[in-house]
This record gives C-alpha cells, sequence and structure tokens, in this order.
C-alpha cells in the first residue's frame, strides 16, 4: 500500500517507497466556476498539500472544517496548504457554493465533476478505494503521496509528521 492513515503518522518510517508524481493524478476537476482545474498547481511544489475531500451532506466535513482552515492559515505562509475537493458535482455548484458561504475558507475548494472518475483515478493513487467524506490526502513537497485518511484527521498528527520529516 502506497500511503498510510494519518491517524497513524507518529508511529509512521518515512515512506520512502512512496512514489512521487510527475503530474498529480488527475481527478476530473473544476473550479468553481466550471473551469478545468488540477491538484498540479499545489502537488509537488514544495509545500506539504492537505487535500480534503467533502460533500455537501456531510456533517463531519463541516465540524472538521474549522480546524482545517486553522491549519491552512496557520502554515500557508510557510511549509503547507490545504486544497479541498466538494465531490458533489458541478451540478450541485449552487449547494457547494451555499455550504462555502457558511463556513468560508481562505484555502482553494474545488468541484469533482464526476464521482466516478474521481473515485477511480482515487483508488489508481491510494491503491485503495475512496471510502466516503471526509477523506484526506497528504502529498509531501515532493510530491509524494504520504496518508490517506477516512474520516476526520487530528491536525496535530500533521503537524508532528511535518515536523519529523520537514522534506517529507
Amino acid at each position: 500500500m502506497i500511503a498510510k492513515s494519518l491517524s497513524s503518522l507518529l508511529l509512521a518510517i518515512s515512506l520512502a517507497s512512496a512514489p512521487a508524481f510527475a503530474k498529480a493524478p488527475d481527478l476530473g476537476l473544476l473550479t468553481t466556476s466550471g473551469a478545468p482545474a488540477s491538484l498540479d498547481r499545489w502537488v509537488g511544489k514544495g509545500k506539504w498539500v492537505l487535500v480534503m475531500f467533502w460533500a455537501t451532506t456531510c456533517a463531519i466535513c463541516e465540524q472538521n472544517k474549522p480546524s482545517i482552515i486553522e491549519f491552512h492559515n496557520k502554515h500557508k505562509n510557510n511549509d503547507a496548504v490545504v486544497v479541498g475537493v466538494a465531490i458533489d458535482g458541478i451540478d450541485k455548484i449552487a449547494s457547494i457554493k451555499e455550504k462555502m458561504r457558511e463556513i468560508p475558507a481562505s484555502y482553494t475548494d474545488l468541484v469533482a465533476e464526476d464521482l466516478g472518475l474521481m473515485a477511480a483515478n482515487f483508488q489508481i493513487a491510494a491503491d485503495e478505494p475512496f471510502r466516503g467524506t471526509p477523506t484526506y490526502w497528504f502529498f509531501s513537497p515532493k510530491g509524494e503521496l504520504k496518508a490517506v485518511n477516512p474520516g476526520p484527521v487530528r491536525l496535530q498528527a500533521l503537524e508532528d509528521y511535518m515536523a519529523r520529516f520537514p522534506n517529507g
């Protein structure tokens, strides 16, 4: 398996065998205005990247979002950024934008155009199926997928891992 659960990051030893992506996995993403988008803008650019997969109907996503925003605000100018991926599809853009207004984030949110395509490419990249929301990917500054975490994430575990392996 390529990645470890974020909840076990403190126990993980550097995953040297995890591939660095020359190009971030294609998840069929769009901006909230409908333009094509890619994680390439962030992944492998010298910062840790936490990707949060969320849905408008996910109460746990809403509960976890303030701490994800706090993590992004604390690290965005230094060593890490967050990118949100709403899995609802572009046809639900009004609902997605409403959720974004309810809890405004300082990070970029993208939209998965097609859940089937996103889930298939998620499985190829992560070597495990997409299980639901919230789910997190954690990429190293070099673009290596270091962790996959279905469910809420402990931000202290992220920060501890980043401190232990500053270059990934």
